[in-house]
């Protein structure tokens, strides 16, 4: 009876029956696609400083400010720890004494220049054209946060979640004597930017929620399926309020063996599981059981913390079965549901 055993990091089966390798070496060839894709992930390019832009600074007050290098706003690193407000000295005489009240700013998301990514894994947002509906004074800071989904402005101005920042201010604006932000981030994730401005008289922000779309294109968005639902398919759709991903493979009876799994990857790489890896085999540990019967076998399985954070998700379900009349075939499944 041949036998196959999921290893979790891997899809790598061992075979009891040596009888089967010549029919199970089809399948490993895809395999091979595999190396060439993992040096995607790999390649963790240093991001490229702008000497040209000032640094995030913490504190509450300007003469005891510190830099805190932002720079690199890479959404695999580190999250920073609770963020304060960023503020400045008290307007000078003679400027205006208005709170800041931002206008909507004007946000351009594209493919990180070619110097800062060889490999082809970034995206680069440009925040500008910031302006106030009133006047406001030149110490008054203005501060870029950069995070994913989870990231967030408390009510009292700390911000929490983030993982990179930047503050100018119309004293020391950014070159061009214009304020204005960018940000490197690897592509196809979910990410949040958020905008304070703020002085002694007051604050105002705004949000924007947005993403680089590279490896997503074109992708069907849930609810979608991939696949035949009358032979072997995954499907993805809410559940009671739930993300699901499921898949399904109808079979004939007098199934003596079968292995079915579902699993998915966030792109590009095929480095980290975006859902939970999820298979079913019988008989399972009872190798004179009855055949299976003819019928519907189903898995079901949701995102990992990975997958939540991505555009989509890379889903693939293997089906490997054998008949009481010693004949056995596989069938494989893949493709890309986006999730918004």
């Amino acid at each position: 009876m041949f036998k196959e055993n999921l290893l979790t990091n891997k899809m790598f089966y061992s075979r009891k029956n040596n009888s089967m390798n010549k029919r199970i070496i089809s399948f490993c060839l895809l395999l091979i696609l595999f190396p060439s894709l993992l040096f995607l992930n790999c390649a963790q390019e240093e991001q490229k400083s702008d000497p040209t832009n000032t640094l995030g600074l913490l504190g509450l007050a300007s003469s005891n400010q510190t830099p805190t290098n932002s720079e690199t706003a890479q959404p695999e690193g580190e999250l920073l720890p609770p963020i304060p407000p960023v503020v400045g000295p008290p307007a000078n005489p003679g400027q205006p004494l208005n709170a800041p009240i931002l206008n909507d700013p004007q946000t351009h998301v594209n493919n990180a220049p070619q110097i800062d990514d060889q490999y082809g894994i970034y995206g680069k947002i440009l925040v500008n054209n910031i302006s106030f509906q009133l006047p406001i004074h030149d110490q008054t800071t203005v501060t870029a946060y950069f995070g994913k989904r989870d990231m967030k402005l408390e009510p009292d101005g700390t911000v929490l979640n983030a993982i990179s920042f930047k503050t100018f201010t119309p004293a020391n604006p950014n070159v061009g004597g214009t304020i204005w932000f960018s940000f490197i981030h690897r592509s196809n994730l979910k990410l949040k930017l958020i905008l304070v401005a703020r002085n002694e008289f007051g604050s105002s922000s705004k949000e924007v929620n947005y993403y680089h779309n590279r490896d997503c294109i074109g992708v069907p968005q849930i609810p979608a399926s991939i696949g035949d639902c009358d032979k072997h398919c995954i499907v993805a759709e809410y559940v009671a309020g739930q993300l699901e991903f499921k898949a399904k493979f109808k079979h004939g009876g007098n199934l003596t063996y079968l292995y079915f799994d579902i699993f998915g990857y966030s792109p590009p790489s095929f480095i980290n599981y975006a859902l939970f890896p999820k298979y079913f085999e019988y008989p399972n540990g009872n190798p004179q059981g009855p055949p299976l019967l003819e019928g519907i076998s189903s898995l079901s399985t949701n995102l990992t913390s990975e997958g939540l954070d991505y555009m989509c998700v890379d889903v693939k379900s293997f089906v490997f079965y054998e008949t009481d009349t010693g004949n056995y075939s596989d069938q494989f499944l893949s493709g890309k549901i986006r999730l918004e």
